[in-house]
């Protein structure tokens, strides 16, 4: 799950621009080529992440990673779609405008990467030290 959550992280900062990009009108042609494989690779690593966890903390973190990529994915797709769309009605456009990046799922994000991250030095340490004895 750290592994996925690290790439996810890295790949936050390129949906974040493309959904800045779609809210400032950039060309669909210019950012669908950017978007489609973030949405694409959002699911990927949805798809990669392990069954049902035993310990409930692990569950916990697997269930919220899920969900954030699920997010992710779905708010790229959404920005180029509202893009794409916009010239259908003001009310879209106003969506459009409304545009706020990731949110807080982001910063979720960032802090089960960091959790995940913690911990895993934590029992990498544990066990050099149990090996070393």
């Amino acid at each position: 799950m750290r592994r996925i959550a690290a790439e996810a992280v890295i790949l936050q900062d390129e949906a974040e621009s493309v959904i800045r990009g779609a809210r400032a009108r950039e060309g669909l042609g210019f950012l669908a080529p950017r978007g489609g494989p973030l949405v694409r690779r959002f699911f990927s690593l949805r798809e990669s992440l392990p069954g049902a966890c035993e310990e409930p903390a692990d569950e916990e973190r697997r269930r919220q990673l899920d969900a954030i990529l699920h997010h992710h994915a779905l708010a790229v797709w959404v920005a180029m779609d509202l893009l794409a769309c916009e010239w259908r009605s003001e009310r879209i456009a106003r969506q459009l405008d409304a545009l706020d990046g990731l949110g807080a799922p982001a910063a979720q994000l960032e802090q089960l990467y960091a959790e995940l991250a913690g911990r895993s030095t934590a029992r990498d340490t544990e066990a050099i030290r149990a090996s070393a004895r």
